[in-house]
This record gives structure tokens, sequence and C-alpha cells, in this order.
């Protein structure tokens, strides 16, 4: 009796076991089969991503050639914008593709680079109906870099439809083939990749020009390094004794302009300061600390700031625009030079508004652009100036400013001042030619003014 029932308590355990086992099979088998759709259906996204890069790029190669062959500025410009359009679709493909692992600036930077230069040229056409021999030539150059990375695309889509290539979905990078010692996916994108390591340099006026990226900062040019001891000596000198001597040595910093950065940790203040290893000049500072009770108006905090700059080598200095924000003013200043304002060599200082201590100055764009120029001899009038602004605007003010451009290319223009709707705007007319430059609202409230 007793081992009859052990027989059934063993029978029900070895049927339970392997229910289990049965269930666990189908649901692994699902599993399996839902994780091969979905790297099946990731791999189909990146194919799809593939082939429309392909064919923008296709297109891009053939509008590149139309525009070197068309004649009329209004056909030109229409073409010029469907490059930018297709290259902005191309950049945004490849940025869908697994290759996160591959160094594809060069790629990125000539799509990016034929769709500017497109925009550019449509704009010229626009104002003086034409193009020059050399805008042709760099037209020529981008459809022969066009052309050669097309048919590097087309032959990789050609293995991809042949199923001699795909894509791995997993690492992202290598592609697998049936075929033994096959050219993978990443592979063949590196070889379009050195097509561009002998890339000419374009100079024109569009925000990815060459001479942008490598442009120097003026104000560092011809002066000597310092070591970190001569860069802690003069930002204590900078900071004063009480704020000053507490500062160590935190980090380096990189790119354009390489600093020294220094720190201060207090209870009740965290200094922070950076000054160029080229020249010694104070780069960025910030102070963090509580800010009591208001007891200063924005004017007020203005002044104290035209002050701070004046004591500290910053002369011809003259206020913009500024923003206030839990006790404290950030003011914009630029400098100026023959009574106009240089709007590049931007300094923005910031001010506690309880006792107007100077807690913070970012002088980057005074750095990277401040320097003597050779002001162009107006054309225009200020009164010519006011004629070519658009009649509904209510002028209030006019002044000479020099202003960068996105290619930041600078240009002497007429700053009108006006109202439209209860909103002001500025409107800025170039003094040499008379085109309108560029047109920005104020953006005016008890935080204080900003552009945009």
């Amino acid at each position: 009796m007793e081992q009859r029932a052990r027989k059934t308590r063993y029978g029900v355990i070895c049927g339970v076991v392997i229910a289990a086992l049965a269930v666990l099979s189908v649901v692994g088998i699902y599993q399996f089969r839902r994780a091969e759709r979905l790297a099946l259906a990731v791999e189909n996204q990146y194919v799809h991503s593939f082939h429309e890069l392909t064919d923008y790029v296709r297109d891009v190669d053939v509008l590149l050639k139309k525009s070197m062959l068309v004649s009329n500025p209004r056909q030109l410009s229409a073409l010029s914008s469907n490059i930018f359009m297709q290259t902005a679709a191309a950049k945004a493909n490849l940025a869908q593709l697994p290759v996160a692992d591959l160094d594809l600036a060069g790629t990125s930077k000539f799509l990016s680079q034929a769709g500017d230069y497109a925009s550019y040229l449509s704009a010229k056409v626009i104002d003086s109906g034409s193009i020059s021999e050399e805008d042709y030539k760099n037209l020529e150059a981008l459809s022969g870099y066009c052309e050669t990375v097309s048919s590097h695309l087309e032959g990789l889509q050609t293995q991809l439809y042949e199923r001699r290539l795909s894509i791995d979905t997993v690492t992202g990078i290598t592609a697998h083939a049936e075929e033994e010692n096959a050219p993978s996916f990443g592979s063949g994108m590196e070889n379009i990749e050195k097509e561009f390591q002998d890339y000419p340099a374009l100079i024109y006026d569009g925000p990815f020009s060459e001479h942008i990226e490598t442009a120097e900062p003026q104000m560092l040019k011809n002066r000597l390094p310092i070591t970190q001891e001569e860069a802690l000596e003069r930002a204590q000198s900078f900071l004063g004794d009480e704020r000053g001597r507490g500062l160590v040595f935190s980090d380096e910093g990189g790119g354009r302009m390489e600093t020294f950065a220094f720190s201060a940790r207090e209870k009740e203040r965290d200094i922070s300061i950076s000054i160029t290893r080229q020249g010694g000049l104070v780069y960025y500072f910030l102070e963090h600390r509580e800010v009591e009770a208001e007891t200063l108006s924005v004017e007020e905090a203005i002044g104290k700031a035209a002050d701070f700059l004046q004591a500290h080598g910053f002369s011809e200095m003259a206020s913009s625009y500024y923003e206030t924000s839990d006790g404290v003013a950030t003011i914009n200043f630029a400098a100026m030079q023959e009574g106009v304002i240089l709007y590049s060599d931007l300094v923005k200082v910031k001010v506690a508004l309880d006792n107007g201590e100077i807690i913070g100055l970012e002088a980057g764009g005074y750095l990277m652009s401040h320097r003597a120029r050779e002001l162009e001899t107006p054309v225009l009038d200020e009164t010519a100036a006011r004629e070519r602004v658009n009649s509904h605007l209510a002028i209030t003010s006019v002044r000479p400013a020099l202003i960068p451009l996105d290619s930041m290319r600078e240009v002497l223009c007429y700053e009108c001042k006006g109202s439209f709707h209860n909103q002001n705007f500025l409107i800025y007319i170039n003094a040499v030619t008379g085109k309108e430059e560029k047109i920005l609202m104020l953006i005016e409230s008890e935080e204080g003014i900003l552009t945009i």
C-alpha cells in the first residue's frame, strides 16, 4: 500500500516536471523566435536607412551636376535649396546606421558642407544674380567627391541586395557575409571615409566653412605660454587677496584656448577660474554664493560691471543686453572702436544685486575676436539706411555696428532699433551694400532684455 502511494507520488512529480519542461521549452522557443523577429526588424531598419542614404547621395550628385550647367539664377536657387534638403536627409540616415565605433567625421562633414555651400550659393544668387568662377570650381570639387561616395554606396547596396553582405545588428559595425573573407559593411563604410583624407578646404560664408574650424584666438596671437605656477599668480591677482588665496589647481582645458583651471572651496563661497596657457589671460571666472536681498538696480549693476572691466584692462566697452535671475544680473558688453560697437568682442559679467560684487566673467568671445579692425568706409549714411528698413518699423534709434555672420565674417552695418506691434526689433542694414543682413526681436521682461 505504502509502496503504491510512493509510486503514485513519483508519477505525479514526474508529470509535473515533464509539464514544466514542456512549458519552458515552449516559452524558450517563443522567446528565441521573438528575439529573432526583433533582430530582423532592427536589421531591416538599418538596411532601410542605408538604402535611403544611398538614394539621397545619388540625388545630391545629380543636383550638383545640374547646378554647374544652369544659367538662370532662379533655377540655381531652387536647385541649391533642394541640395540642402537632400544632404540634411542623407546625414539623418547616416546617423541611423550602427556605426558608432567608426569615425565617419569626414563623410558627415562633407554632407554638411555640400548642403551648406548650396545654401550659401542660393543666398548669393538672390543678392547678385550670379556666382563666380571659383564657386563653379567648388561645385565641381563637391560633385567629384559626391560621385565617388555615391559609387561606393551603390557598391555596398548591390552586395546587400545579393545577400553577399548584411548589417550586423549586434556588433553595430561588423557585417557578416555568407562567403568567407567577404568584405564587411564596416570596412565598406571605412573605405568611403578614406576618400576624405585629402578633402580640400572651402572658404565661403557658411557655418561649416573651413576657416571657422581653424580660427585662432586673436587676443592670444604672438603671446608666450606661461607655467601653471604663473597662471595661479595671475588668477590670484585677478581675484584679489581674500578670494584668491585659497585657489588650488583643478584641471587643464583643451580646445582652441588651452587653459589652467583653479578652484577654491569655502563654506560660503565656491570659486572657479580659468587662465589661458598662452598669454595668461582670464578666460572664465565664476563664484557661487547665496545672494541676499536685492538692493541694486540693473542700471547700478551695469555701472559696477563697467568699472570692473575698465579696472581689469577691458577698455572702451559698451553694455548691450542683460538678464537677471536669482539675484544676479548677467550683462553683455561689447568692445567699441571709432564709435562702432563690435558685437563679436563679447564679455559677459555677472553682478550680485545684494552688494554689487562681481561674481562672474566669461571672456571667450572677446579673446577669440578682439583686435583693431580696418573698418570699411560706409557708402550709405544713416538716412539712407533708414530708408532701407521696412516702413512698418517705427525706428527709434540708429547706430553703427560690426556684426558677425554665421560664417564669422564681419560686416559693417547700421543697427536700426524700432517697434512693430508693441514689440521691439533690431534690423541690420549693410553700410556698404545696403543689404538687410539680419533681423532680431528683443525679448523684454522684468528679468532682462535678450534677442532672438
